[in-house]
């Protein structure tokens, strides 16, 4: 077996071929059926393969923006601010202004206090291991 990792900029492709040299021209052959968690994964490889031999690069549509990047950030930032020592207030500050937190910080629904010390849980669940069930 022979891994083979193709990069461009940040993104990167590993490929693990067998049956053949990579160091010769080769076709490669791949599964047409697959589990269903595995698919995308394996139409992106092929996306990714097919853009490097029409057009020597690899289109940014190989690698959509992941979805839960905006809130991951925002987990993230509120735990990091928490460990720190900072007050949800504070937190709250630092991730929405400080004239967003002083219009809705009191409103009586405090969805803005609720939004912060759900974050800071999240986070704290991430750091304690829960990182791996979000990696799947």
């Amino acid at each position: 077996m022979q891994h083979v990792l193709l990069r461009e900029n940040c993104r990167s492709l590993q490929i693990a071929v067998s049956g053949a040299s990579v160091l010769r021209p080769l076709r490669l052959y791949v599964d047409a059926i697959l589990q269903p968690q595995h698919l995308k994964f394996h139409v992106a490889a092929l996306q990714f393969l097919n853009d490097i031999n029409d057009c020597r690069r690899v289109s940014a549509a190989c690698f959509p923006p992941e979805h839960r990047g905006a809130r991951l950030r925002i987990v993230l930032q509120a735990l990091d601010g928490s460990l720190a020592g900072a007050s949800h207030q504070e937190v709250a500050i630092a991730l929405f202004g400080r004239r967003r937190v002083e219009e809705d910080w009191r409103h009586p629904g405090g969805h803005l206090r609720d939004q912060v010390r759900r974050a800071i849980q999240r986070g704290r669940f991430l750091m304690g291991g829960g990182y791996r069930q979000f990696l799947r």
